[in-house]
């Protein structure tokens, strides 16, 4: 009798502590299963390409950056032969046009210098007799009048009109060197406007040529690869899947009973399945638009199917979970 009794006692006070328990906290947490999933990437090409190389193989651990895809278009090629022997054929019209015309101003400057050299000499020749004239005339001032202050000596007449002369011959060929050297470092000639236009098409060839090296988007794992050496393949076609070393969100259902406990932007612990003391919090970032069957694998009794709405939480990269591990999740109610 007092065996019974002392077991009903155990029996009454397990089920208050379990009341006890879920009133407390049955209203503020609820647990439910998901599977730790890494981001995968497919890696495509929008144009037609040969596969020149395969630098990874399947599994391969890659760290950003690394060349893991080199291809070629044929046309690109060909595109490029082009375009350079047109750019070499106008470079060289353009090199034939500009020796002309600095040419031409290299003249116009030696017609110049020699004019202004001519006129200035008859200049200098002229102040010379002046200087001459007036320093013997000094000596004569005593016995003869002085002239007017506004009297002009014919020199100095002659003077002005050989420097009027200098404008004259100078002035129109310095406007003809300017026109010319405005012609020739200007930016409107049509010859180096199509020079221009085809190095920029050169360009763009090339920035289309470095897109067929692939590189790796980040440290990370080759999935697949469906492509090998030679093969020629047409635009969009998969070349290999890449998947981002650590897990990055994690896929669950909720129960149709726990829909109105469950937002986008919620906070979600996520728990190893495994190993206990792995967790970390992330956020509802995706819900489902319709109810389906919730797989076996995350179901609390998998004997039953159940129903729900998918779910998709992004968590840090900085984690250990395995791909496709079963993780535990629950979201802790903020209290008022």
């Amino acid at each position: 009798m007092k065996k019974i009794n002392l077991y009903l006692l155990a029996v009454v006070l397990t089920i208050t502590f379990l009341l006890g328990y879920n009133w407390k906290y049955g209203n503020e947490t609820f647990v439910f299963f998901g599977l730790a999933e890494n981001k995968e990437t497919e890696i495509r090409l929008e144009s037609p390409v040969i596969i020149d190389a395969v630098n990874v193989s399947a599994g391969s651990k890659v760290a950003k950056g690394d060349v893991i895809l080199e291809a070629t278009r044929s046309s690109l090629e060909l595109a490029t032969s082009d375009l350079n022997h047109e750019v070499a054929a106008l470079k060289s019209q353009y090199k034939i046009w500009e020796s002309s015309l600095k040419g031409s101003i290299q003249s116009l400057k030696a017609q110049k210098t020699a004019r202004q050299s001519e006129i200035q000499s008859q200049i200098d020749q002229l102040e010379s007799k002046m200087s001459i004239n007036e320093s013997l005339a000094q000596g004569l001032e005593s016995i003869t009048p002085a002239r007017g202050e506004n009297v002009r000596s014919p020199g100095r007449i002659r003077i002005e009109g050989l420097k009027k002369e200098m404008d004259l011959v100078v002035k129109p060929l310095e406007a003809e060197i300017r026109k010319l050297e405005q012609e020739l470092y200007g930016s409107k000639n049509p010859l180096k406007i199509q020079i221009e236009k085809l190095e920029n098409e050169l360009g763009y060839v090339h920035q289309q040529e470095e897109n067929l090296i692939i590189y790796a988007p980040s440290d990370g794992v080759i999935g697949s690869i469906f492509c090998k050496v030679g093969e020629q393949l047409p635009s969009f076609t998969t070349l290999i899947t890449f998947y981002e070393e650590n897990p990055t969100q994690v896929k669950s259902y909720v129960l149709e009973s726990l829909l109105l406990n469950i937002s986008m932007g919620d906070s979600i612990i996520v728990q190893s399945g495994v190993q206990l003391n792995t967790n970390c919090v992330g956020a509802v970032i995706g819900m489902g638009s319709r109810i389906v069957e919730i797989p076996e694998r995350l179901r609390k009794n998998p004997d039953f199917k159940t129903y729900g709405r998918e779910i998709q939480i992004a968590i840090p990269s900085n984690n250990t979970f395995l791909q496709k591990e079963k993780v535990i999740l629950k979201r802790k109610e903020e209290k008022g």
